[in-house]
């Protein structure tokens, strides 16, 4: 049984674990980098991470910039930082001994295959995205209807199941029980860390639409609601297309996916029939603009680098062309002015 936790990352996905792992019960180290630790100085200063939505209520958990402390309170650790940000992660944890830690990336994005190269943990696993939708909300984000004196988590859904891999792969079924006892729903283990990889969504549902919307994103910076109305039949229509192909790369590898409306159905218990009909229809994506500001923004430069450039690089070497995926990594680095393809994570990072 896991008692304690330590989590990498304060910012939505990690005070959103440690808002609900300390709600069940679990003490929760939250750790932040020195050069990102707003929402841990703010937690500091309350005394209290204060939750609302689906885990309500002020919880205490203790927070540190040393990773020296966050290693030895707990030999779990949660890596819960964007894509961009595992690095640096990377080479704080390199300075430790971690062969008796279990390193659990949320989400991962073949994050363990880099790892594997610079760490040496007992076991690495990586999860295909976040397990909850989660917001910071500094009381500033008018969607979210509170008052501006108020800092804390928005808790407003979690995945019922999540696809997981680890590395090496024989983790035994009493570990299996104790990792999945840290997760807000259940767990679908994977059988290697590439097929959780593909599992990760945001890559086929964010920079199309960023990128359809591109003109409307820059023009309202961000006032609209990304999922209700920047999905629309058109759009929908371009993102079937690069989930087949995603399905398919996959395939080459044995990793069996399945197809990106039929999974997140499955995530948040709908029975949608086609995506359009899902971002029109989910209640946790459709009533929040979820929307970019800018294009500058990690649908894109997370998704884009972490996400498709790994696949569409498995596909090049499994034989896929895979045009709409490289269409749109390249009209993206047009776009922002960075050679995704020479910058993401290559089968040469991997």
């Amino acid at each position: 049984m896991i008692t304690s936790i330590s989590v990498v990352g304060a910012g939505n996905c990690g005070c959103a674990f440690a808002a609900d792992l300390e709600n069940r019960g679990v003490r929760v180290l939250l750790y932040a980098h020195p050069d990102h630790s707003t929402n841990v100085d703010a937690i500091r200063k309350n005394g209290f991470l204060e939750s609302i939505g689906i885990v309500e209520g002020r919880f205490y958990p203790a927070v540190s910039t040393d990773m020296r402390e966050a290693l030895q309170f707990s030999n779990i650790v949660i890596i819960a930082v964007p894509s961009y940000a595992q690095d640096n992660i990377l080479s704080e944890l390199e300075k430790f001994d971690l062969r008796n830690h279990i390193i659990i990336a949320a989400s991962g994005n073949f994050f363990t295959l880099v790892a594997r190269e610079r760490i040496r943990a007992r076991y690495l696993l990586e999860t295909s995205a976040s397990p909850y939708g989660s917001r910071m909300v500094d009381g500033k984000q008018s969607e979210q209807q509170l008052t501006d004196s108020w800092y804390g988590i928005n808790v407003f859904g979690f995945k019922t199941v999540m696809p997981i891999g680890s590395l090496p792969t024989d983790i035994d079924a009493e570990l299996r029980t104790d990792i999945s006892a840290i997760f807000p729903g259940s767990l679908q283990w994977c059988r290697n860390v590439i097929e959780t990889a593909f599992y990760n969504f945001n890559g086929v549902l964010h920079p199309i639409t960023a990128i359809m919307n591109a003109g409307w994103i820059e023009h309202t910076k961000g006032d609209f609601y990304f999922y209700q109305e920047g999905m629309t039949p058109s759009v929908t229509k371009i993102m079937q297309a690069i989930d087949n192909e995603r399905v398919a790369i996959a395939n080459e590898y044995g990793a069996r996916v399945t197809s990106c409306l039929k999974q997140m159905n499955t995530y948040y218990g709908l029975n949608h029939g086609s995506l359009n009909e899902f971002a029109k229809g989910s209640t946790l994506h459709s009533t929040m603009k979820l929307c970019p500001t800018s294009m500058q923004h990690r649908y894109l430069v997370e998704d884009l680098p972490y996400v498709l450039v790994p696949w569409y690089e498995l596909g090049l070497k499994a034989g896929k062309q895979s045009p709409f995926i490289r269409s749109l990594i390249l009209w993206s680095s047009m776009i922002n002015n960075t050679d995704y393809l020479g910058a993401g994570r290559n089968l040469k990072a991997l």
